[in-house]
């Protein structure tokens, strides 16, 4: 599992997302009060410099004009700079605080009339030049300070959190690690509080003996299937033999070649539940090695009748003398699928089996599979349109190498033939 996936994760992100948004939102609420206050105490300033102007001027009326570093004095309209002019000079007499726009800071302007002139003085402000020499931090610098404070502190305290609200899932996971799920403890639920750890338990419990029923039946299944249908074939398969025995029967083709058909039956039936009961067991049974060509050889000396009547080359190119960690009947069975579809498929034309190290190939020139059926082939019962099988073949080779942890590798071309590879593991 992916870290980014954890509820680990997720709880110290959710910490830091949720004090970064109360950062965010504590900072634009305390910008905007200050900025306001400023606002209102520049303007209580630049009124009480006015008066203090007009107060002078009204005693002596060559007083000189307020002037210092962040407060300037204008005449006339056409001596305020450029960048002023349209904004203010439209303004009455009094204190204003002008907003150019919203990106830009506010003009702090004066307008003051005076008795004896028919124009009044314009009295400016320089508020940025102000907030830029008298500030230690841009606003901006303050939220990113306070981000960055945050993050080492949020991420330990994430962590912990996240350390102590995990810690009961964590015990639960190691519990259950320690179940056996065909011995489960009575009422294992209530060894745990009654809160969200115990209804998950609770339900965990309920799903494991659930689970534990349905293996148990289908277990009981697989013994009662096993030994019903091998009793019928061992039987058949003794009759079998005792007719292939009789002179009637050697002596007469008509019914030799039938006999040996229900015996190759037989064989492959015994071979296929084999294959069936070992797939349906949970539990892998030691390994063993076969070569790989002898099961070939075997496939095609037992499936050489199905060529009768058929205008097919059969061909096989053994590079390699391959050994693979399988037994030999479930090899069989795989490469026994493989080429019986490619001999039904194929009307005529070639079959080639090659036999690499890393992977055992059939090909044939048949009729191919449609397009829209070659991602589904391996599924149970898909079967071709010709098909007058179950549909089981591919499904099984599919099973076989999913279980080995080989790679079934299929490329058809509809018309012109299919080509199914088994690519080994490393062996």
């Amino acid at each position: 599992m992916k870290f980014y996936q954890s509820i680990r994760f997720r709880i110290v992100a959710g910490i830091l997302l949720f004090g970064t948004l109360l950062i965010i939102l504590n900072s634009g609420i305390t910008f905007f009060v200050l900025g306001s206050s400023m606002s209102r105490m520049i303007k209580n300033l630049m009124e009480t410099e006015m008066d203090t102007f007009l107060y002078k001027y009204e005693m002596d009326r060559a007083t000189p004009l307020p002037h210092s570093k962040y407060i300037q004095m204008f005449k006339q309209i056409d001596e305020v700079p450029e960048q002023f002019k349209d904004q203010i000079k439209d303004l009455k007499p009094g204190a204003h605080n002008v907003f150019p726009s919203k990106t830009r800071h506010p003009i702090h302007v004066g307008v003051v009339q005076l008795p004896d002139t028919p124009t009044p003085y314009y009295m400016i402000f320089h508020g940025r030049q102000f907030f830029q020499e008298n500030s230690s931090l841009h606003p901006k610098d303050i939220l990113w300070i306070s981000l960055a404070l945050l993050l080492i502190p949020g991420i330990i305290i994430g962590y912990l959190t996240s350390r102590i609200v995990y810690a009961p899932v964590v015990k639960l996971m190691g519990q259950i690690k320690g179940l056996n799920p065909e011995n489960i403890p009575r009422q294992f639920y209530k060894k745990h509080p009654t809160n969200e750890i115990g209804m998950l338990t609770r339900t965990i419990e309920e799903t494991m003996n659930r689970i534990n029923e349905f293996i148990q039946r289908e277990k009981q299944f697989t013994r009662d299937a096993s030994h019903e249908l091998r009793t019928p074939l061992t039987i058949v398969k003794g009759a079998v033999e005792i007719m292939e025995l009789q002179p009637e029967i050697q002596d007469n083709p008509l019914l030799e070649k039938p006999i040996q058909r229900i015996s190759r039956s037989v064989q492959n039936m015994e071979t296929t539940i084999e294959t069936f009961l070992w797939l349906a067991r949970e539990e892998n049974e030691p390994g063993e090695n076969c070569r790989v060509a002898p099961v070939i050889e075997k496939v095609v000396k037992d499936y050489k009748y199905l060529l009768e009547n058929k205008d097919i080359t059969l061909g096989i190119d053994m590079r390699h003398n391959k050994s693979v960690c399988a037994r030999e009947e479930i090899l069989y069975i795989a490469v026994t699928n493989l080429v019986r579809n490619a001999i039904h498929f194929t009307a005529g034309g070639t079959i080639t089996i090659v036999l690499e190290e890393a992977f055992i190939e059939i090909r044939d020139t048949g009729q191919g599979i449609e397009n829209h059926q070659l991602d589904s082939v391996t599924q149970l019962h898909t079967k071709g349109k010709d098909s007058t099988g179950f549909g089981l073949g591919l499904s099984i080779v599919a099973r076989l190498c999913n279980r080995f942890g080989w790679d079934l590798d299929l490329d058809s071309q509809p018309g012109k033939g299919t080509r199914v590879r088994i690519l080994w593991q490393d062996t």
